[in-house]
């Protein structure tokens, strides 16, 4: 019988028709009458989830852990809806956050209650600009993910093809990419922000680095996302008629996908690396974020064999995917490390699915279903040791982003619907022991309600017909009223794709740097075999010894070590171990400070530049940043993240942005600022340090700091 089928048979758990068993502690029966039983941690419950008629559209197959788990997602989705029509982000948290919203709306959420997306992502909208979530440092420009924002537009327009919609969304999306240039834009085509999603600083970066170092890296994930969002621009241009703006965008789009792969892409490897850090000397971390490789393959960076590689080769554990791989080194506690988060198993699942990865697929499912129902909602994450939520920072019940991914796992991935402003197409891959009746009933799409009956197995498409007539599986805006849809699958002798299953390691420590008589010298790690020595971002050494004696040099020279075990584990570099020539750095104070003195810029108060001459003996490429404190609020949180424009000779270099440094109230905690590198030649500068226009934060009103001097380190 159906129910009896095993779906998905693992290492850790298995998953048939109408039961998870993970072990004698751990398990599920879905009922024949829709009721759960759970035992979870020896603690035994029950519950149940009746279907409500207006959650369209509801999903029916001949599998009850399938039927129970997206009828769990739709009843916590209506849940989430508040009196303004506009989605929650999750149990935990009351509001609605541009990250979250906008991740679930491209998900799937849209297909099942676009409007309420629409009223969510509207109201992340503020002096016609996306705003961004509270974060790192005090918000952007550290975090500068906000442009996820224009996928889950572009998605609202596809599905609905409102015109003032379409009309609104270009406009905020370019104010909002044009703003980012102007204060994110770094060396070599880059674009400056920390990862998408894991703006929990220690989870997901070294101990050493501050809130201004991650201001100064660029992060796979962010740069994907300013990609494809100059990509969509380009399209909204298209569709408004306005071809010259569409190819102005659409050459900005090219461009930052040949600077991702150009710095990005892990030497001899189908996997893109985490991010770039470092001070001045940037270098690619080759550990694995999840999230940015997966947007690579669903956003196009990475097409055809490339892409069907990256979902073989992406780190899989055997209760989901991490966030990266390897783990953080083990003192650092489990929220974005050491977890599976839901909401990023959707997305492998529809990578999977694009790629026509079968048992990726049934894997993804899996994962997801198994944590659902096991905790009865649809979890923020789970620990990846055990696949349970206990021994986490923080897991909120009925997460949104979480809901979205088990929904997207039916909408776009066993049904394959694929979005477009013409058309909603029909591209299913259903796993060979998912193989059945597949039904969707109630789908809303441009003003017509879809019912769709998908039957078998595989990705072939044998037969297809709409309304009873034999058609390709694509629907045109201009049908209406109700639509049956039925797809025949011819699964055939189809390769079925290989999974990564990988023990979910970790990293090694960072090696301490120690006192030295001569060269330079840093601390045994344990698990090392060796270390790799990088003088200005570039590896000149290997060694067994915990010491290194360099070659005199000349300029500015940086020193950083990296540990790696035969295992092939390593540590991220450590700190930056700076030896600048007496003719490379140089720190300057403004006229009539002196001493602990400090020049302090409230923007309420004393909004006046900065305003001193310097005098440049050589020239090059110069560092530029600012020794400051700004205790306005707490290091790892808030929207007051201090801007500052740089004039060198009255021409505006860049932007220096001074996060948060430390706890709120501190104002003693001074470090560096993010840097603007610009070249600079042999005499007189006029520094000015300016609130202008490009200055203005996420908080509009509070945006201060306090300066004790300014660095120019000649690093070319």
């Amino acid at each position: 019988m159906d129910q009896d089928r095993i779906l998905y048979r693992g290492e850790a758990f298995t998953l048939t028709g109408n039961s998870l068993r993970q072990d004698a502690a751990h398990w599920a029966e879905v009922q024949p009458d829709g009721q759960v039983k759970t035992m979870k941690n020896g603690r035994y419950s029950e519950w149940r989830i009746f279907p409500e008629a207006g959650n369209a559209p509801h999903y029916r197959g001949n599998f009850e852990v399938l039927n129970q788990a997206y009828g769990l997602a739709l009843h916590e989705a209506g849940a989430l809806l508040n009196e303004e029509g506009m989605f929650r982000t999750g149990a935990n948290w009351p509001t609605v956050w541009t990250r979250d919203i906008s991740y679930s709306t491209h998900l799937g959420l849209g297909l099942w209650n676009v409007r309420a997306c629409m009223n969510s992502l509207n109201a992340r909208v503020r002096n016609g600009e996306v705003e961004q979530d509270t974060g790192t440092g005090g918000s952007w420009p550290i975090s500068s993910d906000r442009v996820v924002w224009g996928m889950a537009a572009w998605e609202v327009y596809c599905l609905t093809g409102d015109a003032d919609w379409l009309s609104l969304s270009c406009r905020v999306m370019e104010k909002t990419c044009m703003r980012d240039e102007q204060v994110l834009a770094a060396t070599g085509g880059l674009m400056k922000g920390e990862s998408s999603v894991l703006d929990w600083r220690e989870q997901s970066y070294p101990a050493w680095m501050t809130s201004a170092d991650i201001g100064d890296s660029c992060s796979l994930s962010t740069m994907l996302l300013h990609a494809e969002a100059r990509k969509i621009l380009a399209r909204m241009f298209r569709e408004l008629g306005l071809e010259e703006k569409a190819r102005e965008w659409e050459e900005k789009s090219v461009s930052l996908a040949a600077v991702i792969e150009r710095f990005f892409r892990i030497p001899e490897h189908v996997l893109y690396g985490q991010y770039l850090y470092g001070r001045g000397y940037p270098v690619l971390s080759e550990k694995v974020d999840s999230l940015g490789n997966l947007l690579c393959v669903l956003l196009g960076q990475a097409g055809g064999s490339h892409a069907a590689g990256m979902v073989a080769s992406l780190p899989h554990g055997v209760y989901g995917i991490p966030c990266i791989h390897p783990q953080m080194p083990d003192s650092v506690p489990a929220y974005h490390n050491r977890a599976m988060w839901p909401f990023l198993e959707g997305y492998y699942a529809q990578a999977a699915a694009a790629v026509e990865n079968e048992s990726a697929l049934a894997l993804a499912v899996a994962c997801m279903v198994r944590a659902a129902l096991l905790c009865g909602t649809n979890k923020e994450n789970v620990l990846l040791e055990t696949g349970l939520d206990e021994g986490l920072l923080l897991s909120s019940d009925s997460q949104l982003w979480s809901i979205a991914g088990m929904l997207g796992c039916f909408y776009k991935g066993l049904f394959g619907i694929r979005l477009s402003p013409d058309s909603l197409e029909f591209r299913p891959c259903v796993p060979k022991s998912f193989e059945g009746v597949h039904e969707l009933s109630g789908l809303e799409y441009r003003g017509m309600t879809v019912d769709v009956f998908l039957q078998g197995c595989g990705h072939r498409i044998a037969r297809c017909l709409v309304n009873g007539q034999e058609a390709p599986p694509v629907l045109l805006p201009g049908m209406k009223g109700r639509v049956f849809v039925k797809l025949e699958l011819d699964g055939g002798e189809e390769d079925e794709g290989a999974v990564n299953l990988t023990r979910m390691g970790s990293s090694l420590e960072s090696p301490a740097w120690k006192a030295a008589r001569h060269g330079i010298a840093w601390e045994s790690v344990e698990g090392a075999d060796y270390y790799r020595v990088y003088r200005n971002g570039i590896p000149v050494s290997q060694t067994e010894y915990c010491h290194y004696i360099p070659a005199p040099g000349r300029g500015d020279v940086s020193f950083q070590v990296m540990a790696v075990a035969l295992d092939g584990r390593e540590s991220y570099l450590n700190e930056p171990n700076d030896y600048p020539s007496a003719d490379s750095r140089m720190e300057t104070r403004p006229c009539g400070l002196s001493g602990d003195e400090v020049w302090f810029s409230r923007v309420t108060e004393s909004p006046d530049a900065l305003c001193y001459n310097v005098n440049i003996d050589k020239p090059g490429v110069y560092r530029v940043d600012a020794f400051f404190a700004n205790g306005t609020y707490d290091v790892s949180d808030g929207n007051t993240c201090a801007l500052r424009s740089l004039y060198l000779n009255g021409r505006r270099a860049g932007t220096l942005a001074f996060p948060h440094t430390s706890r709120s109230g501190n104002w003693e905690y001074f470090i560096y600022s993010t840097a603007v590198e610009t070249v600079m030649t042999p005499g007189p500068c006029r520094v000015e340090v300016v609130y202008d226009s490009f200055s203005e934060n996420m908080n509009r009103l509070v945006n201060d700091m306090v300066i004790k001097h300014l660095r120019f380190t000649r690093i070319s």
